[in-house]
């Protein structure tokens, strides 16, 4: 899709096509006081408010993880004082029925893991897993490539301690 969709109908294509990121963003981000369903109608508000904006210079899938990331960030922002994570149902994540339950657990203990990140840690380290390189990482968060590479190093070693 080279231009920003200018109708609802190509709207919903867009978000469809795109809705693994949003819900992925949506999933690790949501709180008690934030749920998933609210955030993500959240990020779909901001992806349609935006898109005028979008001027190209990234593939439209960088520029909606970036919305995606700042409008979960500006929404705990807002409504922070104590963030609990919801325990979300896994199969928001597209997990196959051929898992086995030893996957299934590694990907929980994954999962709290990552949750007890800093927020910019968590956003840098699920675009890391989804195999974005460091100039993507760096592109789609407004950082210097090189402080992605440290961040990321942290981030292992700090997950590895963790386990």
């Amino acid at each position: 899709m080279t231009d920003p969709p200018t109708n609802e109908r190509d709207f919903a294509s867009l978000i469809k096509q795109h809705s693994r990121i949003i819900n992925k963003v949506s999933y690790f981000y949501a709180t008690d006081k934030l749920p998933f369903e609210d955030l993500r109608q959240e990020i779909y508000v901001n992806i349609w408010l935006g898109l005028k904006q979008f001027r190209g210079d990234s593939k439209i899938s960088t520029w909606i993880y970036r919305v995606a990331v700042n409008s979960a960030l500006m929404a705990l922002r807002s409504s922070k004082s104590t963030i609990e994570t919801v325990s979300v149902d896994f199969g928001l994540l597209d997990l196959s029925s051929e898992i086995d339950d030893a996957q299934k657990e590694n990907l929980q203990v994954l999962h709290s893991l990552i949750d007890r990140l800093e927020d910019i840690e968590k956003a840098i380290i699920l675009l890391w897993l989804d195999e974005y390189s460091y100039d993507e990482i760096a592109d789609t968060l407004g950082l210097k490539r090189n402080t992605v590479a440290v961040k990321i190093h942290r981030i292992k070693d700090k997950l590895s301690k963790q386990m």
